[in-house]
């Protein structure tokens, strides 16, 4: 079966980014750079696409305050059924039925769909069926990494709202594509950042709009954990070809040979994911940039990165990002997951600095000493809703959909937040400082060439 996605590139055809970033060829790569980014500018690759031109997106159902939402579920793996669980838990309080399942492998599919109590003909191996049903108003996307653009774009352009687990897509050029549909169709979207529903954030926001702290001038934080095999999970023996779609899981990536351990450890692999970067920084990444006031996107871009305990994958287990804006904030934050001492989150301003707690939804403003002179005080904010809550972002998410409000974890903060951690990824993997041209949505060199992103196709070997 072919992959919905297209048909990958044939190996030879690959863009080769490791040569071009090897060791003692920075000089070559930045002339490479521009000719490769000559063609990405030829392709319009970061320009806003037209889709749908063959057929107009479907309206959907208009849902009214009092509806029952319709909602299906697109992966259902290990996280899916965290969406599975707590939405069934909330069915009542949020006025939603569970209408159907999809998922490649006929376990998760099995287990998912006698938990919710559907029948066979509600349970899916192929997403497209599922989008056709016309019943279906919402669907929350939790397939492998790579799948998360098709997987959106398909059911926006069915009619139905999205809730999509962060990362917001595999690569930058997708997710632009993601945005554009989203704003295209009018339809609800929700990234899945569980924190952008703590009120302590949008309290700072409040502070900061007002001027209690003064300009931005940087912040910090971190999401470290201590795991003695991250992201290692045991091979299911009762997986095969025969009851598992692995041409069609793969999608865009390599298409290799059926491989257990890719699938059931796949946050291990960069073909399907950039690790620490985008399946735990976006949970801190995304609360912060909501805490300014004003998300914008970077101007400038620097990640490092390190793999030194675990060996046994391609990504690192340890991330350092440096991410500056045009207002001259610059933000620090930090990943690992063999180390749980991370960074205290903290946004600093000119008069004053905003401490916010880690395990309570609690944040403290702190006055420079130059200003209590002038009069500014310390003050403080708590709320008792418990932080990262999962079925309080996917309640904002069936409220606004019923309203028309735009949800907290909005498709303007996310498409600002995933180009930081794309450009993250690039910066780490190619060894570049990059810069981010918000008109053009093209990543360059601080002498302005264009530096051509990362896709399914590139190929980057490690640095030395």
């Amino acid at each position: 079966m072919n992959s919905p996605l297209g048909t990958p590139s044939n190996p030879s055809e690959q863009s080769d980014l490791g040569s071009l970033a090897a060791p003692g060829t920075r000089r070559n790569f930045i002339k490479k750079a521009a000719t490769a980014a000559a063609a990405v500018s030829a392709t319009n690759i970061f320009k806003t696409p037209v889709y749908g031109q063959s057929q107009a997106p479907s309206p959907g159902r208009v849902i009214g305050a009092n509806d029952r939402i319709a909602v299906a579920y697109i992966g259902t793996g290990k996280q899916g059924m965290e969406h599975v669980k707590f939405q069934k838990q909330f069915c009542q309080e949020n006025n939603i039925v569970q209408a159907a399942v999809c998922d490649l492998f006929q376990k998760h599919l099995d287990k998912s769909r006698d938990y919710i109590g559907l029948k066979d003909a509600d349970a899916f191996r192929d997403h497209r069926k599922l989008l056709e049903r016309k019943d279906i108003d919402a669907i929350v996307a939790a397939p492998v990494d790579n799948w998360h653009a098709q997987v959106t774009i398909d059911a926006l352009e069915a009619g139905k709202h999205v809730f999509c687990e962060k990362p917001m897509t595999r690569y930058l050029a997708e997710a632009f594509k993601v945005y554009d549909t989203v704003k295209r169709t009018g339809k609800t979207y929700v990234i899945g950042s569980q924190g952008c529903m703590d009120a302590k954030w949008h309290q700072a926001a409040k502070w900061i709009k007002e001027g209690k702290i003064g300009p931005l001038v940087w912040g910090q934080g971190s999401y470290c954990r201590n795991h003695k095999s991250e992201w290692t999970f045991d091979i299911d023996p009762d997986a095969n070809e025969q009851n598992l779609d692995w041409k069609r899981w793969l999608g865009h990536a390599p298409q290799i040979p059926y491989n257990p351990e890719h699938y059931f450890s796949w946050h291990k692999f960069y073909a399907y994911n950039s690790g620490i970067i985008g399946n735990l920084l976006p949970h801190r990444f995304y609360p912060m940039m909501l805490a300014t006031g004003n998300p914008e996107f970077p101007r400038r871009v620097v990640c490092t990165g390190t793999r030194k305990v675990s060996t046994d994958r391609e990504i690192n287990d340890t991330t350092h990002l440096l991410a500056e804006f045009p207002n001259g904030l610059t933000l620090v934050v930090a990943g690992s997951t063999v180390n749980e001492q991370g960074l205290p989150d903290i946004l600093r301003g000119q008069k004053g600095t905003l401490h916010f707690s880690s395990s309570q939804n609690k944040v403290e403003l702190k006055p420079e000493s130059l200003f209590v002179d002038e009069g500014l005080e310390a003050d403080q904010f708590s709320d008792p809703q418990p932080p990262e809550k999962i079925p309080v972002l996917e309640k904002n998410f069936f409220d606004c959909i019923r309203s028309g409000d735009t949800p907290k974890a909005n498709v303007e903060l996310a498409i600002r937040g995933h180009t930081v951690l794309c450009m993250a990824e690039m910066s780490e993997r190619l060894g570049l400082a990059l810069f981010f041209d918000e008109k053009t949505r093209q990543v360059k060199l601080s002498n302005g060439k264009v530096v051509p992103p990362l896709t399914y196709d590139s190929v980057v070997p490690h640095l030395a």
